[in-house]
């Protein structure tokens, strides 16, 4: 196989979503894998007293599970997946892609670096909201992702970096 990452995205199923639909809600479960040919998805918690706390921005190019928890385990999701804007996906079911990656090992390889990426990147946000401040937590933001500024809403920039949008609004109007 000559490039198994086109081989793997002509074999899943492509469809489009609009802005503000669910891949999945709290509570559901799902057995799905995505790539992200155009748009920006993001998962999201609820919290007790009612905040959305988005734990995951995810855009073109980024394969996601709807709910790893629920693709896994075979349990009911915690989070809810939804389009912050329009959205071309690539989508496969867990039985489709997992007999790919039993069929090619070079999917297989692939969707282990998928996996420790996915790790890598929930870990450095972690340590993140641990040992940085606000302001350096939105420095990082910026260099990694500043068009998301002109794309998604800023509240859930806020909610994915754990400060206010208020606080937001601050570090935005600071020259740096």
């Amino acid at each position: 196989m000559n490039d198994p990452f086109n081989f793997l995205l002509k074999s899943g199923t492509s469809k489009n979503f609009e802005k503000k639909e669910f891949l999945i809600k709290q509570g559901e479960k799902s057995n799905k894998v995505f790539f992200i040919k155009e748009g920006v998805t993001r998962h999201y918690v609820i919290t007790p007293d009612g905040h959305e706390k988005t734990i995951r921005i995810s855009k073109e190019h980024d394969f996601f599970y709807s709910s790893i928890i629920s693709y896994f385990k075979n349990e009911s999701s915690y989070i809810f997946c939804q389009c912050l804007t329009d959205c071309k996906l690539v989508i496969w079911n867990r039985n489709h892609i997992e007999d790919l990656f039993s069929q090619f090992p070079e999917i297989a390889s692939f969707k282990n670096q998928q996996l420790i990426n996915f790790i890598l990147e929930k870990h450095e946000k972690e340590i993140s909201l641990l040992t940085q401040n606000a302001e350096d937590r939105y420095l990082e933001f910026c260099d990694k992702n500043l068009e998301l500024f002109n794309r998604i809403p800023h509240h859930i920039i806020a909610s994915y970096l754990d400060i206010t949008p208020e606080t937001l609004s601050r570090l935005r109007s600071k020259k740096y």
